[in-house]
């Protein structure tokens, strides 16, 4: 009978260490990390291998190698390297990319007053900027681009069930390479300065021996081709997708939250960045750069987007035979370390303490986002600037994507890919 209880008595004890425990281990043999502390000694002890096993998908469905898929360590630091070289904009680069970004989101062929689809609009925007403002596409990019938004969700979602939609992504990467490459020789600006996407294919074929040489380090691993290495998606990819969603997610708590707090006739209290916002966004345009933007109240709402909708959700890494996969988001909301509103977005939290050690959008250690430090950040506030100073939303058309937070507006927005496809709202253009 003692012994009986005292197996008891541990199972207990076994039952209530492992519910308080932050690493949970699943049926599927993967580690969910929520704990911050544990989430940084997992990514500043990752090395590229461990990075490029869970990404593999990645490189299927969408037929790339960057340094996000490909373990070769010396064509990551060159990669890296000429990411740093093409992101360290002047103020005269700066200023010319704001107003491409104005000149976007202004033109007929992307603006129309009206009922529009919010999602699609916000993607080609994003889609267009990046092209233009980067890497140094034409203006005439508008003609190619209406298609490349909707091909890219595609493969993306069904990327999840890849054998069973291996041949209808093939025709639609496919489609989307064609496009891109069509896009490429019609409209190739002659803007004066580092050329990404040439600079990106020279060190593929710099290092197109190694990495093609590589052994089969896991099982489903497979070396990458010539093609993969030198697709202007490897960094189409990574730039674009991380900012149409923060630009969405700003869209969406600074307008959008606007009418469903009216019509739920709800006393909510107004954030205080709200109130000079305007003066805000003027100032940033004028001299829109890092160094300008960090004194800007714009900083603010960019870093709360990103806490709140951090754009990767969550983080895989496998090292040493052991798969984690690290929650982003639930650290970015956990009440513990944010407070009892940390499902509220209220950028004034970032400046009234230092909150970067819980604070993990673009990942930590030696595998972070080599822009996160300046240049995303100032191109998420351009493109945030530019919007709220050209459109406004005056009506968001009931659906149900919506509804539920009318009825609950102080709900965080769902933080997926589909979350708001088929969201209408009411453009109308702001006069200046």
């Amino acid at each position: 009978m003692f012994v009986i209880i005292s197996s008891l008595v541990i199972l207990l004890l076994l039952t209530i260490f492992y519910k308080k425990c932050t690493l949970h281990y699943s049926s599927s043999q993967i580690f969910l990390i929520t704990n911050i502390d544990e989430a940084r000694k997992i990514l500043n002890d990752s090395d590229i291998l461990s990075r490029a096993i869970p990404n593999q998908g990645l490189k299927k469905a969408f037929q790339i190698s960057n340094p996000f898929t490909n373990p070769n360590e010396n064509y990551r630091k060159e990669f890296v390297k000429v990411i740093h070289k093409t992101i360290n904009f002047d103020n005269n680069k700066w200023q010319r990319f704001a107003n491409i970004a104005l000149e976007t989101v202004k033109n007929e062929k992307v603006f129309k007053t009206g009922f529009i689809e919010l999602v699609p609009w916000v993607q080609k925007i994003t889609l267009s900027i990046i092209l233009r403002g980067y890497l140094g596409f034409a203006a005439n990019v508008y003609e190619v681009i209406d298609d490349i938004p909707k091909l890219i969700n595609d493969i993306w979602l069904k990327s999840k069930q890849y054998d069973k939609n291996q041949k209808s992504i093939q025709q639609s990467i496919s489609l989307l390479k064609n496009k891109l490459y069509r896009a490429a020789l019609m409209s190739q600006s002659k803007d004066e300065g580092i050329n990404v996407i040439q600079e990106i294919s020279k060190i593929a074929h710099k290092h197109l021996n190694d990495i093609q040489e590589l052994p089969q380090l896991t099982s489903g691993f497979i070396n990458p081709t010539e093609d993969e290495l030198e697709t202007p998606l490897n960094i189409i990819i990574p730039a674009y997708e991380t900012m149409w969603r923060v630009l969405l997610y700003a869209i969406l708590e600074i307008k959008v939250r606007e009418f469903l707090i009216v019509k739920n006739n709800s006393k909510m209290k107004k954030n205080n960045h709200l109130k000079d916002l305007n003066n805000s966004i003027d100032n940033f345009l004028k001299n829109p750069t890092y160094s300008t933007l960090k004194t800007n109240s714009l900083n603010l709402i960019v870093k709360e987007t990103l806490r709140l909708y951090p754009a990767t959700r969550r983080i895989h890494r496998t090292c040493n035979g052991r798969k984690y996969m690290i929650d982003v988001e639930k650290i970015h909301r956990d009440p513990t370390t944010w407070g009892d509103d940390s499902l509220c977005f209220k950028p004034e939290r970032f400046e009234k303490s230092d909150t970067s050690s819980w604070y993990i959008p673009f990942s930590v250690g030696k595998m972070k986002c080599a822009a996160s430090e300046k240049f995303a950040p100032t191109v998420a506030a351009i493109l945030i600037a530019a919007v709220l100073s050209s459109v406004d939303i005056v009506d968001v058309v009931d659906n149900e994507a919506i509804n539920k937070y009318r009825k609950n507006p102080d709900l965080p927005f769902e933080n997926h890919r589909l979350a708001f496809d088929k969201m209408i709202v009411n453009l109308t253009t702001l006069s200046k």
